[in-house]
């Protein structure tokens, strides 16, 4: 195996290049909008302009979603729809004569780190995604957790706020309802609702974005608590210790040596999320601290993932 086409699929954006084995990119990565609904086209579309530009002998595909022998069980769109059972594998293989494996993109995101990314001697790497939602994968001694039907890794459904009325996908305080960047703007508006934080010598722009119910997103609560105010710097304060809570949760479960940073809030923000779990881990760690980074592999952690789930499955698997 000279050469795998490698697919990172998300909801919003599906991104591909071919690589070598050893992570050199052979290709320019492509960039272009999911199309859920059409997706085994897109992916046949992309393996045959890959196969122009390259010669490929496999094909390995991140994709989010529970998945179960080459078929994607479940796919959350970008619109908020939810499309049952896509099979993935088979007709690739048929159409192309390739090898075609397939996995969740939490677990293939903890792969690249295992092969490619910032683990130096470590036996367990924790890799965590905190991003439009919170998932990542945890690999030991070059083995990943799929857990029994390959749910693991949604570690943004972690409870760290067992008492508040936010949830997601029907987990009550469910890490990343406040932490994510779909959680951290709903938490400051329930927030502000709930305790009427108005000071009329604390009047910006963004407090009456607040007052008038307004939508706003993840960067526009950071500038706010970056132009000093108050109420938003302790919202985000909160913030920072429900992600030592999910950390530390992860650790005292798993033990890893490493935990690797990825997704946009936590790249985007790196400083303010290091210190902001500094400040709180301590509080809730049972183990011994991991090392604590930011991933070097930046926007192309899926695209890594990928070949790193070509690298787990191996030669045998693949040439089945």
């Amino acid at each position: 195996m000279d050469s795998v086409g490698i697919v990172d699929i998300g909801s919003t954006n599906f991104r591909y290049a071919a690589a070598t084995p050893t992570g050199d990119f052979l290709t320019d990565v492509t960039t272009e909008p999911t199309r859920p609904h059409e997706l085994v086209a897109q992916l046949g579309g992309a393996i045959e302009r890959l196969r122009d530009a390259a010669t490929v002998d496999a094909v390995a595909i991140a994709v989010p979603g529970l998945v179960d022998s080459g078929c994607v069980r479940r796919f959350d769109t970008a619109d908020g729809d939810v499309i049952d059972r896509i099979e993935v594998a088979t007709p690739l293989r048929e159409r192309y004569g390739l090898p075609v494996v397939l996995e969740n993109d939490c677990t293939a995101s903890a792969l690249g780190e295992w092969y490619f990314g910032a683990r130096e001697d470590q036996e367990c790497l924790l890799q965590l995604t905190v991003g439009t939602g919170i998932g990542g994968g945890v690999v030991e001694r070059g083995q990943a957790l799929r857990g029994e039907d390959g749910g693991a890794g949604e570690f943004g459904l972690i409870p760290v706020a067992p008492d508040s009325i936010l949830e997601s996908t029907g987990v009550t305080g469910a890490w990343e309802a406040f932490c994510s960047g779909r959680g951290i703007p709903s938490y400051v508006r329930h927030r502000f609702r709930a305790d009427g934080m108005w000071e009329e010598n604390a009047a910006s722009e963004f407090r009456e974005t607040l007052a008038a119910g307004d939508e706003f997103d993840a960067p526009a609560v950071f500038e706010a608590a970056a132009a000093g105010d108050p109420f938003v710097q302790g919202c985000l304060d909160r913030v920072s210790r429900y992600n030592a809570v999910g950390i530390a949760a992860l650790c005292n479960a798993y033990n890893p040596g490493l935990v690797t940073l990825g997704g946009g809030v936590a790249r985007n923000n790196t400083d303010w999320f290091l210190e902001g779990v500094d400040r709180y881990l301590e509080e809730y760690l049972f183990v011994d601290r991991p090392a604590i980074r930011e991933s070097p592999l930046g926007d192309d952690l899926g695209l890594y993932g990928a070949l790193g789930v070509a690298l787990d499955r191996g030669e045998t698997e693949l040439n089945r």
